[in-house]
């Protein structure tokens, strides 16, 4: 009976060794077509293909930049009579009022001046009556006479010239605003002393510009006239349209960096609140073109000889090589100025395919999954 048991024990087991050797074959010949006979059709399918379509739009290139806000005119108000310790007799203004040129600002001590005007009259009027009485006695003068005469004219002359002089000193004790604007910084107040070196006031335009520094390479393309826009941060993100009015020729070298400053005039009126000093953030628009046929700039490549070139896509899913002139570009799309046409499709690139990694994975999962095949049961008895 226990041979009977054993025989039959060892027809089982050679039976599984058998199957297991069946397995080992199948799993072995599965996980050659599964890895090896995909992978040609997973290379041709690996790959997605991007497109794009060649479209019509505006294009606009720019460089950007900040700065300052400056006041087109700004003068400090000096005494210019002569003398220091002068007295201020009188103010007229306060800061931020609005004058109109010849307004007068302040009026110093004119007491010197007020009598070099009084005795220059004077002697003027002395020289005119001089003058008279040498006229009443002309027709009865000799040739001496007239000589006489000729010196009255002369000291008239002079008298008259002295007098204007003074006139013009004494103007000197009253400061006026020069220009149309607003006074600024007036620091002085009736009863205040003040020499020719010390600033009464300013007064600065209600015309502002703005100045900006650019790099060397965005300065070369910029040029006068150029559109801009000014946002100001300090007044709610204010934005203006202006323009370039003036850029350096020459720029400036600081730490081996070159840059150039450009000047930009605006509607300043247009922007309440608006102050010199205040910072400004600038877009200087250096060209545009409106209904341009554009491509993305991925879709264009350039061959060996630097011709340029893209890849458009037939309806029937063939792609073929079209050489291109471009235009005007933008971090994002590019002119075509010749080669195709609005509506056509371009090749921009091709993309790995998700589906083999997932290929992958099933290959290892079948691999471990054949790795785990049960050869358990032990040795049959007696072997």
């Amino acid at each position: 009976m226990k041979d009977i048991f054993r025989k039959a024990w060892v027809a089982v087991w050679r039976h599984k060794i058998v199957m297991t050797f069946v397995i080992l074959a199948l799993a072995g010949a599965g996980y050659y077509f599964g890895y090896y006979e995909p992978s040609q059709s997973k290379a041709a399918t690996a790959t997605q293909v991007k497109t794009a379509t060649a479209k019509r739009e505006d294009l606009r290139v720019s460089v950007t930049g900040s700065g300052q806000v400056y006041a087109r005119n700004e003068v400090s108000l000096k005494p210019v009579a002569a003398g220091d310790a002068i007295e201020i007799l009188s103010v007229s203004v306060k800061n931020d009022q609005d004058v109109k040129e010849g307004d007068l600002i302040a009026v110093l001590d004119t007491g010197d001046a007020v009598k070099a005007v009084r005795d220059a009259t004077l002697s003027l009027r002395s020289a005119e009556i001089k003058m008279k009485q040498t006229e009443d006695l002309y027709d009865k003068e000799t040739k001496d006479d007239k000589l006489n005469r000729q010196s009255q004219e002369i000291a008239v002359a002079q008298a008259r010239n002295k007098l204007a002089d003074a006139r013009e000193e004494l103007e000197d004790y009253n400061i006026r605003a020069p220009f149309d604007g607003v006074v600024t910084s007036l620091s002085v107040s009736a009863g205040d002393s003040v020499s020719r070196d010390d600033a009464v006031a300013s007064v600065i335009s209600k015309e502002l510009y703005a100045k900006i520094s650019l790099n060397e390479v965005d300065a070369a393309g910029v040029k006068t006239g150029d559109t801009v826009t000014l946002t100001f941060d300090a007044i709610d993100g204010k934005t203006v349209e202006g323009a370039v009015s003036k850029i350096d020729t020459i720029g400036t070298v600081s730490q081996n960096v070159v840059t150039y400053n450009a000047e930009l005039t605006f509607d300043s009126l247009s922007v309440e609140d608006l102050k010199p000093g205040m910072s400004v953030d600038v877009e200087i628009v250096t060209e545009e073109k409106t209904g341009a046929v554009t491509v993305p700039i991925a879709a264009v490549k350039t061959d060996r000889s630097g011709a340029s070139f893209v890849v458009v896509r037939s309806d029937d899913g063939s792609d073929r090589r079209v050489t291109v002139e471009t235009g005007l570009s933008t971090d994002t799309s590019v002119e075509i100025t010749k080669g195709i046409l609005e509506g056509q499709e371009v090749v921009i690139r091709t993309e790995m395919s998700s589906a083999s990694v997932s290929s992958s994975e099933k290959q290892s999962g079948s691999v471990m999954m054949m790795g785990g095949t049960g050869m358990g049961g032990g040795r049959p008895p007696g072997m």
